[in-house]
């Protein structure tokens, strides 16, 4: 299993949403959920350095939408947060 996280029926069974997983690390107040939710975004991006809209469960390889703004902005966002409240989990 590549990630876990929640998707939707638009984009078929098995594919998870990254901003479901962005979310979670929004709403996290535990450093180790935050610090796992940004290992699993990165280790979901295909190697691109891109938020995806959706990426398979079982194959990271495997996406929609190479590049989702939506997605891209909510990671900005997420980053810049916490860069300003825990940055120890950035650098």
């Amino acid at each position: 299993v590549a990630g876990s996280g929640i998707g939707g029926p638009h984009i078929g069974l098995n594919m998870i949403w990254p901003m479901s997983i962005i979310m979670r690390a929004l709403t996290s107040q535990d450093d180790g959920e935050i610090r796992q939710c940004l290992e699993l975004l990165k280790a979901t991006s295909a190697g691109t350095g891109l938020m995806h809209e959706s990426f398979n469960k079982d194959d990271v390889g495997s996406f929609t939408r190479p590049w989702f703004a939506w997605a891209n902005s909510l990671f900005g966002e997420l980053i810049l947060k916490i860069a300003e409240e825990r940055p120890s989990l950035l650098f």
